[in-house]
């Protein structure tokens, strides 16, 4: 039995299958992530607070229930969870506004510790083989290859400065890493939701970036750079928490 000291997260699951959503919630029930309502539909959930950060681990039509969820709740954080078989429909999910994308097989230990990450940094967690399958085929031409010394670390900041993202740019970037609608981001920076979908697509021409996975998948791939780089001047820096 996993146990966890951390306080609750309201956890909502979303699985059509009566088995699977049993399962999640035996499993959860001695965590953090005691679901608070299991249901095969969103509409079957009540008294979800839409005031405060909530988890929603969905299993059911992932793309149109994440879709629903980033409406109705902007706050909250969403982890899809689907079968190896068709790993297209959680791709899909990640489009739609999911923050995690993990294989139905995933260990319990597994889990809970993406789920523990998600809510932690509010970073996008993808399963290892779902980017293997489909998401580096998507970022391919946008992401930096590996860096092995200095010289290739010069390289990359080279590339780096070159995007010229404006400091305005960065942080509504660092809010896209968070899984953060434009709606929010709005309200965070006290401007217009039009204002913030100029930026964003600043940002998607300047990084090359066709959807909001890739753009964070970009920015989690120049954090990475950034932390092998151990120079005094860092020309991409992310803000961490």
């Amino acid at each position: 039995m996993i146990m966890s000291s951390s306080p609750a997260m309201p956890t909502y699951i979303l699985q059509e299958d009566n088995l699977l959503r049993e399962g999640l919630r035996l499993l959860l029930a001695n965590t953090g992530f005691c679901p608070s309502g299991c249901a095969f539909e969103l509409d079957g959930l009540i008294g979800i607070p839409r005031d405060k950060t909530t988890l929603f681990i969905v299993g059911a039509n992932h793309a149109v229930v994440c879709a629903k969820i980033r409406h109705r709740f902007p706050l909250a954080l969403i982890a899809a969870i689907g079968d190896e078989c068709d790993a297209s429909v959680l791709a899909s999910a990640l489009e739609s506004g999911a923050d995690a994308a993990l294989f139905i097989s995933v260990s319990p230990s597994a889990l809970i510790a993406s789920l523990q990450a998600l809510v932690d940094g509010k970073l996008p967690r993808i399963d290892a083989r779902l980017w293997s399958r489909q998401m580096q085929s998507k970022t391919i031409e946008t992401a930096s290859p590996p860096l092995h010394d200095e010289a290739d670390c010069e390289v990359a900041g080279e590339l780096f400065r070159g995007k010229q993202l404006s400091s305005r740019e960065l942080e509504i970037l660092e809010r896209i890493v968070r899984g953060e609608t434009n709606k929010h981001i709005a309200r965070f920076f006290s401007i217009a939701e039009p204002t913030v979908k100029v930026h964003v697509k600043n940002i998607f021409r300047k990084i090359g970036a066709n959807n909001r996975t890739q753009a964070a998948m970009w920015a989690l791939n120049c954090r990475q750079h950034d932390d092998m780089n151990h120079a005094s001047h860092k020309p991409f820096s992310l803000q961490r928490h």
